[in-house]
């Protein structure tokens, strides 16, 4: 017990030096820690120093490049409030000219139109189709097909309005514009995606005629005929269209597009050479 009782003591008196070895540093040890409190202090006063010159160098672009971020969301923010006051100014103007055509007032109406056309953007495409719409029903098909040429081409517009441009072009450019140049522009627009298809495959079969190419009009129309999507009206004028030319022709018909008969639904005289659809009524 008393063995024990010594070591006990031996180990505190170790526990106590250690103690007071640790709680007071050694001259080594404060110049250490002295030395690393000045280098702290140094590396502070140079980050300093540095973003005092950094600052100093560099403030004149700083304030420069704040002042154009103020000025773009500016600049952008003005564009916007223009942008919607011209789009409301052109839909007033739009409205006008409607509500003139209703009157009868087609030359102010027209001058309405103008003035909103020439201010760009989706109002003025409208524009222009109603503005050549009433030059049809002046007999200025000129300037009309002018109209249509021109927003057919228009890379700015959405498709929507440039495909309808040219399905209207083709429609009542059919008698006086080039053959060829109207199935180019119309040929985009064939696909079945496009929702003028129907339209322009009658209208593709009608340019084939004028070239001379029977066949092609026959299997174009027959697409048409065949087609479970394609509209009744356009499905009849088809199938009539078909009938003829395949009996002026000499060309045996697709069954599909036949009565049960075996003959054509409708009679008509085959030497009749001048056989148009009313292509107008399918103008979207």
């Amino acid at each position: 017990m008393r063995t024990h009782s010594v070591s006990t003591k031996k180990a505190g008196r170790r526990k106590a030096a250690k103690d007071k070895k640790t709680a007071f540093p050694t001259p080594e040890e404060e110049q250490e820690s002295a030395t690393d409190a000045f280098m702290t202090e140094v590396e502070s006063e140079l980050r300093d120093e540095q973003m005092h010159n950094f600052w100093q160098t560099y403030q004149g672009y700083i304030y420069g490049a704040l002042a154009a971020v103020v000025l773009v969301v500016a600049a952008f923010q003005w564009r916007q409030g223009q942008v919607a006051d011209q789009l409301a100014m052109q839909a007033d103007g739009f409205a006008r000219a409607t509500e003139q055509l209703i009157d009868g007032d087609a030359d102010a109406a027209l001058a309405g139109l103008l003035s909103v056309a020439e201010e760009g953007g989706t109002y003025a495409a409208l524009a222009d189709l109603q503005r050549a719409g009433v030059l049809l029903d002046q007999d200025r098909r000129d300037e009309a097909l002018d109209i249509y040429r021109a927003l057919s081409a228009d890379s700015s517009l959405d498709y929507a309005f440039t495909d309808l441009a040219a399905l209207l072009w083709a429609i009542h450019g059919m008698e006086s514009e080039d053959t060829a140049v109207l199935q180019d522009v119309l040929a985009p627009l064939t696909g079945s995606s496009n929702p003028y298809s129907y339209s322009a495959l009658e209208l593709m079969a009608l340019l084939s005629i004028r070239t001379g190419d029977t066949v092609a009009a026959i299997a174009t129309l027959d697409q048409l005929i065949q087609g479970t999507n394609t509209p009744g009206s356009i499905k009849e004028r088809a199938s009539e269209m078909s009938a003829v030319f395949s009996s002026q022709s000499g060309v045996v018909r697709n069954s599909s597009s036949m009565s049960p008969a075996g003959e054509s639904d409708v009679e008509m005289d085959p030497a009749d050479e001048s056989i148009v659809p009313d292509t107008q009524a399918e103008a979207p």
